[in-house]
């Protein structure tokens, strides 16, 4: 077991046939007038941007964010299966920059499972532990295990087990036997559910026993009830193992269930690292706010009056204490105001309650999620969420008034999206 460290990473494709820039204000101006100089280097597509990371030994990590942001990407520069642009990255006390994937003591696992369709699961599993008994054995040695792979099919007492062999099989059942597939050894892969294929691609990396698991949205082929009981699984044999975990998804709900802590990354950046809660509770800046949470965020443009008021066209609410010297300059501007739907309550008629009509609503059985209407200044209209309680009945059309529950407020700045944290 070991930890992971990324220092400085980047990662930039040359573009592809045709792209090009086409106006020269396009370039960055640190380039002057150099503009043949300043072509090749604007040109690249740039997918991981200043990438510094610690993953301590034995930690959960995920690595969130929508399609695109580059978590895979920095996932395979981790395994080996990408060339980085810049950067250090650290197993234990390795720089593995130049290893190849082999011998990095790192096992992937992969969102299509990658099993070898011609052979067994127990086939599959044992095929990493093989493979690494013959890297760099004696001839005598390699012919044994040639002998051995020969005579595999034969029945059990024509069969040439080695000490090798021997232990291979003892490790090989012990994976099985930990993730309850003991029944499907002697299957083909096409034999199997999606579910069972999931835990045989993770029987494989285990097996190996590595410094580092990384895995690579593997639940997003399984339906939501198996989605459910494999991240539990994952989980539950994570902290048995006490293996440095790195895990890619998109599905933040995955990532509050799943990790100790949780990189949130976009454009290539990461935006924040911390545990689930400290993420929902205290976002670094708007994205975060967004991206975490179940509806999202709701966002709200105000004024802000000193020392303590926010003013809207539809309501005016004065601010609790400790909010005064963290907006202090920001006096006589507007701010974003972030409140989550959960944080919204039906409420009566008040000049400090938002008045709004009922879009849509979504009936959960334990929840209600309902779609309102915010009348903004110049005629346009905020769209929010609301979370209330199944026994709460609203109707389309219905106007609500809401309470702002002032202890889960949260501001930020318009200009730098960055979050305003009250003292």
């Amino acid at each position: 077991m070991a930890q992971v460290i990324l220092e400085n990473v980047y990662k930039s494709f040359p573009p592809r046939k045709g792209e090009h820039i086409t106006s020269p204000t396009q370039l960055p101006a640190k380039y002057g007038n150099n503009i043949d100089a300043s072509l090749e280097r604007a040109e690249n597509i740039n997918v991981l941007r200043r990438i510094n990371l610690t993953i301590a030994d034995g930690e959960f990590m995920v690595l969130v964010g929508p399609s695109g942001c580059g978590k895979s990407t920095l996932l395979r520069l981790i395994a080996g299966l990408e060339v980085m642009t810049g950067g250090n990255i650290w197993v234990g006390d390795r720089l593995i920059n130049d290893l190849p994937p082999k011998e990095r003591d790192i096992a992937m696992v992969f969102q299509n499972y990658a099993l070898y369709p011609h052979m067994t699961v127990y086939d599959n599993i044992a095929f990493g532990l093989r493979r690494r008994g013959s890297e760099g054995a004696g001839v005598s040695q390699w012919s044994e295990h040639a002998f051995v792979g020969m005579t595999r099919s034969l029945p059990k007492g024509l069969r040439y087990v080695s000490d090798k062999e021997r232990e291979v099989h003892e490790q090989v059942r012990n994976v099985a036997q930990l993730l309850q597939i003991e029944t499907l050894l002697n299957r083909l892969p096409k034999q199997l559910s999606g579910g069972q294929r999931q835990r045989v691609a993770l029987g494989r990396a285990i097996a190996r026993n590595p410094q580092v698991f990384l895995m690579d949205e593997p639940l997003s082929n399984l339906d939501a009830k198996l989605r459910a009981e494999t991240r539990a699984q994952i989980v539950k044999l994570q902290r048995q193992l006490g293996t440095t975990t790195i895990y890619v998804t998109h599905d933040q709900t995955e990532a509050m269930t799943m990790g100790d802590r949780i990189a949130i990354m976009s454009e290539g950046k990461i935006q924040q690292v911390a545990s689930p809660l400290e993420l929902y509770n205290r976002p670094a800046n708007r994205f975060v706010a967004e991206f975490i949470g179940s509806p999202p965020m709701n966002f709200i443009p105000v004024k802000f009056h000193a020392p303590l008021l926010i003013t809207h066209s539809q309501f005016r609410l004065t601010l609790s204490e400790t909010w005064g010297s963290a907006l202090n300059k920001y006096d006589g501007q507007t701010l974003i105001l972030g409140i989550r739907p959960e944080h919204l309550n039906v409420s009566m008629p008040a000049t400090k309650n938002l008045p709004v009509q009922v879009d849509l609503v979504e009936n959960l059985g334990n929840d209600s999620f309902v779609a309102v209407k915010l009348a903004e200044p110049e005629n346009t209209v905020n769209n929010l969420q609301v979370r209330i309680p199944p026994d709460r009945l609203v109707s389309i059309g219905e106007q609500l008034w809401l309470s702002l529950n002032q202890d889960k407020i949260h501001f930020f700045d318009p200009q730098t999206n960055l979050a305003i944290f009250s003292q």
